[in-house]
C-alpha cells in the first residue's frame, strides 16, 4: 500500500497544493510552522476521519476560506481514492472513489496508516486514555467489527449512565437495569477479549525489537490490564463476570451517576526488566519503549492485513538518538514513509534508494 498523490485546497494554510509521492521515503523539510505537519494530518485525516491534533473540523479550514477539501489517491491491488469536504455550514463529507460514506466505520481500513510524533509519548506517560486510544485506532484499522462494538458500547456505557442520573430521583427506573448491564457486557467483552489478544500477539513483536535496541540489556513487557478479572480470556466467561462486577458496584455507580467497571476503565502497561516505565524509567528508556510499541505496530498489521501500512513520522528524528535513528531508518527502508523534519543535517541519514525531498515554505512546498 502506498499514496501516489495529495491534493489539498483550504486545507490548515494550503490554499491549494497538488503533489505526488514515491512508493519509498517521503521527507518534508523546513522551518517550524510552515506546513510540514499539515501534509501528515491530512493523510491521518483520510485515513481515520479525524485529525490527529484537533476535535473540531472546523480548524482545518483554512482562515477566510467557507469550506476545504482533501483528497488521497492511493494503490492497494488498485488505484483509489479518498475525498473529505468540509464547510463551515455543512455536516463533513466523506467518499471512497466517489461513492459517499456515510459513517466512520465504513472509511477505516481502507488507507491504513501509523503515526509516530514526538507528542506520541503521552502513550507512556500519561493516563490510561492515551493508551487505549493507541489499541482502538490499531484495531479499528484492521479488525473488521472492532469499530462498531467499541461505538455501540460507548452509546450504551452513555444510557447506563443516565439511568444511574435518573434513578436518584426515580428508583423505580433501576429495574431496567439488567437489560443495560447485558448490553454493556455483550459489546464490553468483544472490545476486552480483542484488546487482550493484541497485546499479547504485539507484546511478543515490541519485546525482541526493544531487546534489540538495548543490546540485550532490557527485557520490555505489556500487560493488558483489565477492571474485569478473567483467567480463559473467552468471550463467555469475559461476558459473565462483567455482568457480575456491574452488579456488585451498583452502589458506587449509583452515587457518582457513572460506571466503574468496564473496558473505559482499562489500561496498558509496560514494564523494562520489571519495572514500570511510565513511574521509574529514564527518559531514553521510555522512548525506546515508544519506538519499540510503534514497529511492533507496523508489523502487527502487516501480519493482519498482508501489506505494510503508511508510515507517518512528524518531526520524531529530532527526538532520537543516533542508534535508535539507525534502527528506525533501516525497519523503513522497504516501506512508504511520509517524513517531516527540520533539521537539514537529519536529511543525510535519510537517504535512502529513492528517497524524495520536498522544501516547505509558507504553505508551499518545491520537490529538491
Amino acid at each position: 500500500m502506498y499514496i501516489k498523490r495529495i491534493d489539498l485546497k483550504n486545507f490548515r494554510n494550503y490554499k491549494e497544493l497538488d503533489i505526488e509521492l514515491g512508493k519509498g521515503v517521503n521527507i518534508f523539510y523546513g522551518q517550524n510552522a510552515q506546513g510540514k505537519t499539515n501534509i501528515i494530518e491530512s493523510i491521518y485525516m483520510a485515513s481515520t476521519g479525524k485529525s490527529h491534533r484537533t476535535q473540531k473540523d472546523m480548524e482545518l479550514i483554512r482562515w477566510n476560506s467557507e469550506d476545504a477539501k482533501i483528497r488521497i489517491d492511493y494503490q492497494k491491488k488498485e488505484e483509489e481514492k479518498i475525498e473529505i469536504y468540509l464547510n463551515k455550514s455543512l455536516k463533513k463529507q466523506i467518499k471512497k472513489n466517489g461513492v459517499r460514506l456515510f459513517k466512520i466505520g465504513e472509511l477505516i481500513g481502507n488507507l491504513n496508516t501509523v503515526i509516530f510524533s514526538p507528542d506520541h509519548m503521552k502513550i507512556i506517560k500519561e493516563g490510561p486514555a492515551e493508551r487505549r486510544r493507541f489499541v482502538d485506532i490499531i484495531l479499528s484499522q484492521v479488525k473488521p467489527g472492532y469499530y462498531y462494538n467499541l461505538v455501540q458500547y460507548l452509546r450504551t456505557l452513555e444510557q447506563r449512565n443516565n439511568l444511574l442520573e435518573e434513578a436518584r430521583t426515580n428508583s423505580g427506573i433501576l429495574k431496567t437495569i439488567d437489560i443495560w448491564n447485558e448490553q454493556l457486557a455483550d459489546f464490553g467483552a468483544r472490545l476486552i477479549k480483542a484488546r487482550q489478544d493484541f497485546i499479547c500477539d504485539i507484546c511478543c513483536m515490541a519485546a525482541d525489537i526493544h531487546k534489540k535496541i538495548s543490546n540485550g540489556k532490557e527485557t520490555l513487557v505489556i500487560k493488558y490490564n483489565s477492571s474485569i478479572k478473567y483467567h480463559s480470556n473467552s468471550e463467555k466467561e469475559i461476558k459473565e463476570n462483567f455482568i457480575i462486577a456491574l452488579e456488585n458496584h451498583i452502589n458506587a455507580d449509583m452515587g457518582r451517576s457513572v460506571t466503574h467497571k468496564g473496558p473505559h476503565r482499562d489500561d496498558i502497561l509496560f514494564f523494562i526488566n520489571g519495572t514500570e516505565v511510565k513511574t521509574y524509567s529514564s527518559q531514553g528508556q521510555q522512548r525506546t519503549t515508544l519506538l519499540s510499541l510503534k514497529i511492533a505496530e507496523l508489523k502487527y498489521m502487516k501480519e493482519e492485513t498482508g501489506e505494510l501500512p503508511v508510515l507517518l513520522l512528524d518531526d520524531v528524528f529530532s527526538e532520537l538518538d543516533d542508534e535508535r535513528q539507525k534502527y528506525l531508518i533501516e525497519f523503513i527502508k522497504d516501506m512508504q514513509a511520509i517524513i517531516t523534519c527540520t533539521n537539514v543535517e537529519h536529511l543525510e541519514k535519510l537517504m535512502l534508494e529513492g528517497s524524495r525531498t520536498y522544501k516547505v515554505e509558507s504553505g508551499m512546498i518545491v520537490k529538491d
